[in-house]
């Protein structure tokens, strides 16, 4: 059953890939793309580089504040942590990479994983939000969008905060949620530890309601959105072609969304059909709009290659360390 799962998943993701791709380049002049790539302004590129790893770094410490109000660690775990997680979700398929950040760091500082995991969750989910918020006011300073993206932004924008008021009001019932699976008709030790996951789910999610630590993670947010939306400047730039910053955060929330559909690692075929469709509306070239994603795409994966190549080296002699004093601690008060 399980092969059939990841047979079906995998056909799905070949199958949305292939066609946002056919789209793509039914839109395009193909025989431009060559001297698209040998006319690349390439001072352009530096900047793009430190913008999009300033990106990084500013998300590990916006996941780090947050976290550091269960307990104190060091920066570079969340960053390392951070840097494995979006390389996951470049090359495995239902953003794994989520799960996965969440796991490495919860190992490596001997936190509960369930709060580790509630806080990543809801971190993703705020950051859609904040997002959403921004490139709907960006709208008023770009040109008009095609009716249905338009429509879609409407749409989404009520059901992702719809989805935040929840998750925020969710701890607030904390007596009643936990009451609830103490009568559930299971053993005593599943039950038991079911109350565990859900204690470290509701801690997780209720580091966010310190006023102080959501208007920082507020603030951070859009300071990462732009710098974001930078990087993205930088990289049209590399191809003449110019982005302003409104339409350059309504661009990434594009594509941002559309990386929440199956797909082929990378988001190949996604991407390519998201940028032919906008950009242009912004006076880029659809042959320009596919060569300037297609280069974004591959500019991230060498540099999360990179950062979560090291991270995962250096993750991994730390969560033997905590293993190891993990089984002496054991021994000591078994002794």
């Amino acid at each position: 059953m399980r092969l059939l799962r990841r047979l079906l998943w995998f056909t799905l993701t070949l199958l949305v890939s292939a066609a946002c791709l056919y789209y793509a380049i039914l839109k395009i002049d193909t025989t431009l793309l060559g001297s698209e790539i040998t006319n690349m302004r390439w001072q352009h590129l530096l900047p793009a580089i430190v913008l999009s790893v300033t990106a990084l770094s500013l998300r590990s410490l916006r996941w780090h504040l947050v976290l550091q109000q269960e307990k104190a660690f060091p920066f570079s775990n969340t960053f390392c942590a951070n840097a494995v997680g979006y390389f996951g979700n470049m090359v495995l398929p239902a953003r794994a990479g989520e799960l996965l950040r969440a796991v490495l760091l919860a190992l490596a500082t001997g936190m509960r994983r369930s709060a580790v995991f509630a806080s990543a969750m809801l971190e993703r989910i705020l950051d859609a939000g904040v997002l959403l918020a921004l490139a709907f006011s960006m709208l008023h300073f770009t040109a008009a969008l095609p009716p249905q993206l338009n429509r879609l932004w409407h749409y989404l924008l009520p059901l992702v905060l719809a989805i935040i008021a929840f998750l925020f009001a969710v701890p607030l019932a904390r007596h009643f949620w936990l009451r609830l699976i103490s009568h559930l008709p299971l053993p005593h030790r599943w039950r038991e530890k079911l109350q565990h996951i859900a204690t470290g789910l509701l801690d997780g999610i209720q580091a966010y309601q310190s006023p102080k630590v959501l208007c920082i993670f507020l603030f951070l947010s859009f300071v990462i959105w732009c710098v974001d939306a930078a990087a993205l400047i930088f990289v049209a730039a590399l191809f003449a072609a110019e982005l302003s910053l409104p339409q350059a955060i309504v661009f990434s929330a594009a594509l941002g969304f559309a990386s929440s559909l199956p797909s082929t690692p990378g988001f190949v075929g996604v991407f390519q059909a998201v940028a032919v469709l906008l950009l242009p509306v912004f006076g880029v070239s659809p042959h320009k709009a596919f060569v300037l994603v297609s280069f974004f795409q591959l500019l991230l994966l060498l540099l999360l290659s990179l950062f979560g190549g090291a991270g995962w080296l250096i993750l991994r002699e730390r969560i033997d360390r905590a293993r190891l004093r993990h089984e002496l601690d054991a021994v000591k008060h078994s002794a």
